[in-house]
This record gives structure tokens, C-alpha cells and sequence, in this order.
């Protein structure tokens, strides 16, 4: 039954990898801690040794786990772990969707997305501008039509990217890319709780409205106002840390 469920889904070994990582994640496998052997998950998950050998790989490439020939597979500690992957930051919402996590995601934007929409403003091209305003329309376009939450999600990662490729610092755009996983899960999760659509779209406007017409300062302003919105309507569907 898991074997036909798995497969109905996805590859083997990725659905595999994706039910370990969502139990480490969840602490069902504490840090030091051994993952079961490779017969016995090959038993539990029905699968062959190739599968759950690739599921593990998959694994310790996320930093999860690592694999040893002496001690076996186990799982690393939480500060080893690749917080910006974007299916172990699934995992961890999916399985520990608590304020810390959301707090942690809005305070990485807050240091540099405002400063990048400065930038967009004051060192934006012609062309960059014309991209902003581009993913604005669609945005705007596909939370008003109310189009898939997929669709709409998308829509505003290339908002926001966008910005951070306009600001041209190198360091903004490095951890523009960086951060991407990090940027579509919290999109994601606001466009599957929105509300008032036409807020939404109001808060981007007033963003985009600010660089295109070269307002650095007002365009930092306005992205901190989005942040902020967007962090707020977050918060309340989050349990609390443990």
C-alpha cells in the first residue's frame, strides 16, 4: 500500500527522502541519532536498496545526514543542516510551522530586500524597471483573477526577485539566488491564506510605484510596509515553539 501510495506522487526515491526528511525534521530522529538500516527502511518503505540509497543521498546532500562506512547514517545537528533548501524548509513548515520560523524568514528579508528596493530605485535600468512593473501586472493580474495559488506564488518570487537583480550588488543577487527557496515557500503560504487580494496588490503597487519612479527612499519605505503585512498575517496561523 505505502509502495502504490509513493508512486502515485512522485519518484520512489524522492518520496523516500521526502518522508525521512520530514521525520528528522519533526525530531522523530534526533541529531547523533542512527537512521534504521538500509534493509530495514528498504522493508518499511517496500522499496529496493537502490531507492533508499538515493533517497540517503539526497538526504545528506541537504545536510540532514551524513553517511559513514563505520558508524551507519546519522542524522547531523540542526546548525549542519541547509536551511535554505526548499524541501527542508517545507519539511520544517509542514512539520513545525511555529512564529520562529516565520520570524526567521521575515528577518532575513527585512536586512536586505528593503535596501535592494532603494537600490532598484536609484541604480535600476530602464530595462530593470520595465521587468519590476512586468511582474507587478502579473502579480496584480493573477491575485485579482484569483488564479492557482501556484500561479499567483510564482508570480511574486519574480516581483521580488526582480528587485534584488535590480539593486546590481552582486552580494544582493548572490543571496537573491540563495534565498529563492526561501522567498517561494513564504509566497506560498501567504498567497494560500490571502485574504484581500486587492491589499496585496495595493502593498506590491505602492512598491513598485516608488522604484520606477526613482523614489529610493520611499521604495525602501513601502517594501518594509509589504514585509511587515505580510509577516503579520502569517503569525496568527503559526503554533507556538516548542
Amino acid at each position: 500500500m505505502l509502495e502504490r501510495e509513493l508512486l502515485s506522487v512522485g519518484t520512489m526515491s524522492a518520496q523516500v527522502a521526502n518522508h525521512i526528511g520530514s521525520r528528522i525534521v519533526s525530531g522523530e530522529f534526533l541529531p547523533g541519532a542512527a537512521l534504521p538500516i538500509e534493509s530495514e527502511l528498504c522493508e518499511y518503505y517496500g522499496v529496493s536498496r537502490t531507492t533508499v540509497r538515493e533517497a540517503v543521498k539526497s538526504l545528506a546532500g541537504k545536510r540532514l545526514v551524513e553517511v559513514s562506512p563505520k558508524v551507519g547514517t546519522r542524522v547531523l545537528p540542526f546548525a549542519e543542516w541547509n536551511l535554505l533548501d526548499r524541501d527542508v524548509l517545507a519539511w520544517r513548515l509542514q512539520t513545525q510551522f511555529d512564529g520562529k520560523i516565520v520570524e526567521d524568514i521575515f528577518e532575513m528579508r527585512f536586512c536586505f530586500e528593503p535596501r535592494a528596493s532603494f537600490l532598484a530605485a536609484r541604480d535600476g535600468t530602464d530595462d530593470d524597471l520595465a521587468q519590476i512593473e512586468h511582474h507587478f501586472r502579473e502579480l496584480a493580474a493573477a491575485q485579482l483573477e484569483g488564479l492557482p495559488v501556484k500561479t499567483t506564488s510564482e508570480a511574486a518570487l519574480e516581483f521580488h526577485l526582480a528587485i534584488i537583480n535590480a539593486s546590481h550588488n552582486g552580494l544582493f543577487v548572490t543571496i537573491g539566488s540563495a534565498v529563492k527557496s526561501a522567498l517561494r515557500v513564504s509566497s506560498e503560504m501567504l498567497q494560500r491564506h490571502t485574504t484581500r487580494p486587492s491589499e496585496d496588490v495595493a502593498l506590491h503597487e505602492a512598491v513598485c510605484l516608488a522604484i520606477v519612479g526613482r523614489r529610493p527612499a520611499e521604495a525602501a519605505k513601502a517594501m518594509e510596509r509589504l514585509l511587515a503585512a505580510s509577516r503579520e498575517r502569517l503569525l496568527p496561523l503559526t503554533v507556538d515553539a516548542a
